[in-house]
């Protein structure tokens, strides 16, 4: 490079000193020829020298080049291999995704499936504990009503004994006075008699008067029995009082309303089917609240030990439990009642762990017959409470081994309970008992009055309107 330096140097010395002597004489002379040919070949010289140092830079900018081109070729070919497995593994994902998803389905179809055995193996196994108990029930109802039958023959027996022993003591008293009285004038008489001979039988004084002295005795008992049979008539006419109730119970009537007037409210036989072949049943009657003559056809209290309200279908059908206490009346009992012909109103009373007191009241209240399902009907809430059957109207009774509620699952399983659930409803009054007022799914719930809060206290009573 320093060579051609020169050269380039020497060159435009030439063509300064051509330019100058063309200024100075105004013409040219050989030497500029000279000079040309010679800058011409000089350049010639230059422009080989420069193409032979360009051709090995451009050979290897083209070798460069080259070797860029294929390097991005295969960065290129590696780029798209790579796009490639990582298509095939997105495919993959997606397809163990697909798999894991059916995976999943399968999984819970299983569980469901699962669910559903396990529910009907304790529906079956419910099913026979409810079939023993029912005949264990059975059995005990037929005793207690031939016991209740035994003893009612057995107490008018002996009232109807007791009467005829009292009429015959009376009637015997009555003699005896009698006699006593008869026997008085004979021995009036005969101390008349005596008084006559008394001087003349002095020496049988003393012995006359031992003889008047043991009547006298005689006639103090007998006056002091009369005195108490006459005492005792009072305590008699109770007695027979109590008998004219109890022969008025052996044909009660059909609900509370038929007592009479100014009856206290407790316990009363009544037949709800009005039919006299069929057994009396015991019923609490209810003759204080709002006018009274209310039939109680449920009860919830803080009694201890609980009466166990998550039973079974037949349970709820025939009763259960103690009408002084805890218990629910019968559907059976029910159905004959409101199906009579007489309308009947429905008044819930309920009370919260606090103290706090509020009810509900149903006109139209009646339920259907089995093969209906008890359904409910009622209509035209009023009262306090708020209207917790809302969504129990015209839905059909469930217990824990007869589902007939109108949702996808088992209200009377989840609730632990029974009642007229519609979608699970907003009332369970006979759920699970909860001190305290527990918040709990499964209590005695009034939903519109204590969302989801157990309460204290229940009272279901109905009365007819005409």
């Amino acid at each position: 490079m320093s060579a051609l330096s020169s050269r380039l140097a020497t060159l435009l010395a030439l063509a300064v000193l051509i330019v100058t002597a063309g200024c100075d004489g105004g013409q040219s002379i050989p030497l500029d020829e000279y000079v040309h040919q010679l800058v011409r070949d000089e350049l010639q010289s230059i422009v080989s020298t420069l193409q032979s140092g360009t051709e090995p830079l451009e050979n290897r900018l083209e070798s460069r080049m080259e070797a860029l081109e294929r390097r991005m070729e295969e960065l290129t070919g590696r780029l798209d291999g790579q796009q490639t497995q990582l298509d095939e593994v997105v495919t993959q994902l997606n397809g163990q995704k697909s798999q894991q998803d059916e995976t999943t389905v399968t999984v819970n179809d299983l569980t469901e499936r699962l669910s559903d055995i396990a529910i009907g193996m304790e529906k079956h196994v419910s099913e026979m504990r409810k079939l023993a108990t029912r005949l264990d029930s059975q059995q005990s109802q037929l005793n207690q009503q031939k016991s209740q039958q035994e003893e009612t023959a057995a107490t008018v027996n002996n009232v109807t004994a007791k009467l005829d022993i009292i009429v015959t003591q009376q009637g015997d008293q009555l003699n005896q006075t009698s006699q006593l009285a008869t026997t008085l004038d004979s021995q009036q008489s005969q101390l008349s008699e005596l008084n006559a001979q008394l001087n003349e039988q002095k020496t049988t004084q003393r012995e006359v008067s031992v003889r008047m002295d043991n009547l006298t005795s005689q006639v103090d008992i007998l006056g002091s029995k009369l005195t108490g049979a006459i005492n005792n008539t009072p305590s008699q006419q109770e007695r027979i009082d109590d008998l004219a109730a109890k022969v008025k119970q052996l044909n009660p009537p059909r609900d509370c309303s038929g007592l009479p007037v100014d009856s206290p409210s407790g316990v009363y036989l009544l037949r709800p089917s009005g039919n006299n072949k069929q057994p009396p049943v015991e019923a609490y009657c209810d003759m204080a609240t709002a006018g009274g003559n209310w039939t109680v056809i449920q009860r919830r209290d803080d009694i201890k030990p609980h009466q166990d309200f998550y039973l079974g279908w037949t349970d709820y059908k025939e009763g259960f439990g103690n009408v002084t206490k805890e218990f629910w009346w019968g559907l059976e009992h029910l159905y004959q009642l409101t199906s009579s012909g007489r309308q009947y109103e429905l008044r819930i009373d309920l009370e919260a762990f606090d103290g706090s007191r509020r009810y509900a009241t149903y006109q139209q209240f009646r339920i259907s017959s089995e093969v209906d399902g008890y359904t409910l009907r009622a209509s035209d809430y009023s009262g306090t409470a708020g209207d917790g059957l809302q969504y129990s109207v015209n839905r059909m009774f469930s217990t824990r081994d007869r589902d007939q509620d109108s949702s996808g699952g088992h209200c009377a399983q989840h609730r632990q309970g029974a009642w007229w659930y519609g979608w699970c409803g907003r009332s369970s009054l006979n759920g699970r008992y909860r001190d305290g007022g527990v918040r709990d799914h499964t209590g005695i719930r009034w939903d519109t009055w204590r969302d989801f809060e157990s309460l204290k206290k229940t009272d279901m009573k109905i009365r007819p309107t005409y």
